[in-house]
């Protein structure tokens, strides 16, 4: 500031002496032409009188006064005829001014500058021819001028002290602008540095995360009103950081609590979020996973994946090839394989001004998934084992009773009676091995496709769970079109019939009617499973497909793996399930397979 003051106040000084010193140049032409009259009068007597050495006591005289610094009379020529004692008589004055007076009736004057480098003020009047100088001068038509008297002014005593007014008017104003400039920093480190520095640690300490940053700053200023606004603005932007943080907690809580391994990754293949079963799949900590290469995570590779070696879900989405899934080989603990489907997809972590493509990855464990399906197939297992135990219970009874009666039969030798007992015998060991079978049927892991008589499937697959409908008091209800055959493993068709009937019946803890039916529709063949039960809720359709997801109508508590394990059975055999429920009505399951002779 102080230097602006400086800056403006020099130009304003230099135009004040500027007008200063020309007011006093104005002053002294003026002075210099009244005193060149008087000069003039009292020279024109003594010439008159051809008294030159009153001229030149005149001259010496006129010299004597301490601002004339040289008085000279010139001839029209500009010759030196008379002058003070200094004056070098004779010579010529080569002046533009001598000229200019000569056709002027006043006094003229401009600043010279001497050899010696001193400036003067030189005055030049013409001395004009009259009719009492014709005598020596001629007509006055002839000699317009009869010479010019030169007076040559010191700067004077009113000059210097110009000089020294402008110099001490600016120290002044420097001592001034220094004085103000004090006393505006004084004011300024109170009013506006202090307060700003408390401001600026204020924010530093806000920006190194310390939300409960405190700044009280007095006054009714601007920067008062400042503070007071980052104050409240810091409190607010604590309580959103602290909800942005616990939303990101419950984030990641919901992350942990998927069972299937979740990871995203940015456009520079860093994972950027992970879950618990992500972390426990590559045997790494959670927050060692953070900030890593995603195929240094799962691959151990330092440099991405070669594409024409593994299908990177990132590189396709970059193409354009949207969400897609595909099979990998990841490392996890110790550089074991573990083979699993990674499901992907593109999600933008930016703005709509700034897109920030990133790819969040579901990665399914196939191996675990293969252990808890054959769980989930065993403990089936374990409920038609009871009811085949109460199956062939009656079968059993009465081969036993059969067996007795023959041995009667056979000793009394009544052949005919005999004959109708072996009969029945070999009709009750028929109906046991059909169970039996069915049951060993279900046992049997997922195999190749093969052709499959619906009809029979959901016949001895109804005799093994009749025992459970009979128990709660469901009524079954088949309608079997006969003739239909379908392309699929028979271990995963009979697997998902009995899936679904199990869920049928849990649906209907107080009895209801569970149908059963097969038709044929265009080119796709249908087995549809309906019951009368409490039916399912808009809300939890869309959550039933999940895996590890349950709720069961009777209240018991299933694995949440029998639809998800359907559904994988149906994508096996290239069909699809259909479903349908009305809350309080019931539910309908349908198994829907391509003919056979679309497979061809």
């Amino acid at each position: 500031m102080a230097g602006v003051l400086v800056a403006v106040s020099l130009p304003v000084l230099a135009i004040v002496t500027t007008l200063y010193f020309h007011r006093i140049q104005a002053e002294q032409v003026r002075a210099t032409g009244q005193f060149n009259e008087v000069i003039e009068a009292a020279l024109k007597n003594a010439m008159l009188k051809h008294d030159l050495d009153g001229i030149r006591a005149v001259l010496d005289d006129i010299a004597a006064s301490p601002e004339i610094e040289r008085v000279m009379v010139l001839s029209p020529a500009g010759e030196v005829r008379f002058g003070d004692t200094g004056a070098p008589i004779g010579t010529h004055l080569d002046d533009p001014l001598i000229e200019r007076a000569q056709q002027s009736d006043s006094s003229l004057a401009a600043e010279i500058e001497t050899p010696d480098g001193r400036r003067l003020l030189r005055s030049v009047k013409a001395v004009h021819n009259r009719p009492e100088c014709g005598e020596c001068h001629g007509s006055i038509a002839d000699h317009p001028v009869n010479g010019l008297l030169v007076l040559d002014y010191s700067e004077g005593s009113a000059t210097a002290d110009a000089r020294r007014g402008a110099l001490w008017l600016a120290v002044l104003g420097l001592l001034v602008t220094f004085l103000a400039s004090a006393a505006v920093l004084s004011l300024i480190r109170q009013t506006v540095v202090s307060p700003l520095t408390r401001l600026s640690a204020a924010v530093r300490s806000f920006r190194d995360g310390t939300t409960d940053t405190k700044l009280d700053l007095s006054g009714h200023d601007e920067i008062a009103e400042l503070g007071r606004s980052f104050a409240t603005m810091a409190d607010e932007l604590g309580k959103s950081l602290a909800d942005l943080h616990a939303s990101e907690d419950r984030l990641q809580a919901v992350l942990d609590a998927i069972p299937d391994a979740i990871r995203v990754i940015d456009p520079d293949f860093r994972i950027v979020k992970a879950n618990a079963a992500y972390a426990a799949l590559v045997g790494v900590p959670l927050d060692r996973v953070l900030g890593q290469p995603c195929h240094l995570s799962s691959h151990r590779r330092d440099t991405p994946c070669p594409a024409t070696l593994v299908r990177c879900p990132l590189q396709e989405i970059r193409d354009g090839a949207g969400a897609m899934t595909c099979r990998q080989t990841h490392l996890g603990g110790a550089g074991h394989e573990r083979h699993v489907e990674v499901a992907a997809a593109p999600v933008n972590l930016g703005s709509r001004a700034t897109p920030r493509i990133c790819v969040v990855e579901s990665i399914r464990d196939l191996d675990r998934a293969a252990h808890l399906g054959q769980e989930h197939r065993l403990s089936e297992l374990g409920l038609l084992a009871a009811g085949l135990g109460h199956e062939i219970f009656n079968p059993l009874s009465s081969i036993s009773l059969v067996a007795g009666a023959i041995e009667q039969d056979a000793a009394a030798g009544d052949m005919p009676k005999l004959a109708d007992h072996l009969a029945t015998l070999q009709r009750e060991v028929g109906r046991t091995l059909t169970l039996t079978n069915s049951l060993l049927t279900l046992c049997q892991p997922p195999g190749d496709k093969q052709v499959v008589d619906l009809s029979l499937v959901v016949r001895q697959s109804l005799e093994l769970l009749g025992f459970k409908a009979r128990e709660i008091g469901v009524r079954v209800v088949t309608d079997l079109q006969p003739g239909l055959w379908v392309l699929a493993s028979e271990s995963d068709l009979r697997m998902s019939l009995s899936n679904l009937v199990l869920n049928a019946l849990h649906a209907m803890p107080d009895g209801g009617t569970l149908t059963v039916s097969t038709r044929r529709v265009k080119d796709e063949v249908v087995l549809s499973v309906s019951d009368t039960g409490h039916g399912i809720s808009i809300e939890d359709q869309r959550r039933i497909l999940l895996p590890f997801w349950t709720r069961r109508a009777d209240g018991t508590r299933g694995s949440g793996l029998g639809l998800p394990l359907v559904l994988a059975a149906m994508d096996r055999a290239g069909g699809r399930l259909d479903m349908a429920s009305t809350p309080g009505e019931g539910s309908r399951f349908d198994l829907v397979y391509p003919a056979p002779e679309q497979h061809a």
